[in-house]
């Protein structure tokens, strides 16, 4: 089994913030073929558009940023400078699941905190559907 850490409940899909607005905030993810394919469009803290992912590839628009694949099979985002704003990794739990993080902190177009993830999970501060 594979799932998503989101919201302190495990799931096979979810989806986060305002995805009907092409200027807001939206994370989505869904296990495909036994693999996480994280879709998102990705603001700063002032409401400007940073970079987008779709099945997990970054989107044409997103050029100054670096998706890199870790030795361990995790995805990373990274800025010009190399700082790190998106981390996409699995692990596998006692129960024998493997269970997907996704690292990073997201805003909405007004500034404010929308979700943010860390190796505890994803906590929520907007929209939420699974």
């Amino acid at each position: 089994m594979h799932f998503f850490d989101v919201a302190t409940n495990l799931c096979s899909r979810f989806m986060i913030g305002y995805p009907s607005e092409s200027d807001n905030f939206f994370l989505s993810g869904e296990i495909k073929g036994g693999k996480p394919l994280i879709s998102c469009r990705v603001l700063d803290k002032s409401g400007s558009f940073m970079y987008g992912l779709k099945d997990s590839n970054l989107t044409p628009e997103s050029s100054r940023y670096r998706l890199t694949l870790t030795r361990e099979g995790w995805h990373r985002i990274t800025d010009e400078m190399g700082n790190e704003l998106l981390l996409i990794e699995t692990r596998m739990d006692d129960k024998g699941s493997y269970i997907t993080y996704i690292r990073g902190e997201f805003y909405d177009k007004s500034g404010k905190l929308a979700a943010k993830g860390d190796e505890r999970g994803l906590l929520i501060n907007c929209p939420l559907r699974m």
